[in-house]
């Protein structure tokens, strides 16, 4: 496993998310003064090797903190961005987190981000992360108005409706950051939750019209959670693990039986304490991790802030199964 650092500054680099997109790569995060503060922006990196990367663009927003910056790509080829504002003056505590959206669009032969997008739905939600499903695009929001969850659906991943209120299982457990994941006729849902000495994860999926739920408990607390289908059907969960008894932290790799709910770890990447929130790409053999971390090397470097990274696993498949080492 090789680990590149993609970005480090004197301010708070996290919350990461990559793609690859007509031949060239991305990777967003947030950058700003400290890991809660109110002036978030979003930074975009490109690169052609994923080996050599640039600033593309910076994203702000005048009152608000840009945070959670994810990226989807459409059926019908188009890039879509997008992120959470946090206000910092808002009229009601509802309305302090809003969903935005933006468009990759060709100008004069150089790739720019559209005007921002907000539509009837993006007051008091916070919609973390876009899955494309059957020709649909599906995002869980929390926060606002959906403190007890809602699955939205949207043709073009800009304009949403609600599809699914109440939506997370248990309404006493805090349910909040959601990955969602397509096999074609199944969507599946993995949910961070937040409760003293930690909340187990819960796994959920559904087919047809996605109206009824089949939600289980997973037997760890995953932070930032990222769900990925490898080439060889294997499904691969990225996340942070919190040590509770220790609060120590990691961004860990875990193998995931979806059926059973059962986690294998697979690996754990350099990381230290404010860390984790992947983006993973597969592509010629290797798995693509981009994530962020309080410490260059794994252990703690007397540094307050955190830089983002690219971790490089190479998949090798053992001699006897499909899976990969």
């Amino acid at each position: 496993m090789q680990v590149i650092p993609l970005w480090q500054s004197e301010n708070h680099s996290a919350f990461t998310d990559l793609s690859f997109f007509n031949g060239q790569w991305f990777c967003v995060f947030r950058e700003g003064s400290t890991h809660m503060s109110l002036d978030g922006q979003i930074v975009v990196l490109s690169s052609n090797d994923a080996k050599t990367w640039q600033e593309h663009s910076r994203l702000s927003w005048q009152g608000g903190d840009l945070r959670d910056p994810k990226l989807s790509i459409r059926p019908d080829n188009e890039l879509i961005l997008t992120a959470g504002i946090r206000w910092a003056v808002y009229s009601m505590a509802k309305s302090r987190l809003y969903s935005v959206a933006w468009k990759l669009e060709q100008q004069l032969g150089e790739s720019i981000w559209s005007q921002p997008l907000l539509d009837v739905t993006s007051e008091g939600t916070w919609r973390w992360a876009v899955t494309w499903h059957q020709g649909k695009a599906y995002s869980v929001g929390y926060g606002g108005n959906d403190l007890n969850g809602c699955l939205y659906r949207s043709d073009d991943g800009l304009h949403w409706q609600k599809w699914v209120e109440d939506f997370f299982p248990d309404l006493q457990v805090f349910t909040n950051e959601s990955s969602l994941l397509s096999d074609g006729e199944n969507l599946w849902c993995l949910s961070r939750r937040d409760a003293p000495n930690g909340g187990k994860a819960v796994l959920a999926n559904s087919t047809g019209r996605l109206k009824n739920w089949n939600w289980q408990v997973l037997a760890k607390h995953i932070g930032g959670p990222k769900l990925v289908t490898l080439s060889n059907g294997e499904c691969v969960v990225a996340g942070r693990y919190i040590n509770f008894k220790r609060w120590t932290a990691k961004t860990n790799l875990y193998k995931l039986n979806k059926n059973t709910g059962r986690l294998k770890l697979w690996r754990t990447l350099p990381s230290y304490g404010d860390c984790s929130y992947p983006g993973m790409v597969e592509k010629d053999e290797k798995l693509y991790v981009s994530y962020y971390s309080s410490s260059r090397f794994g252990k703690e470097d007397n540094a307050p802030q955190a830089n983002v990274f690219l971790a490089v696993i190479p998949l090798i498949q053992t001699k006897r199964s499909r899976s990969f080492k």
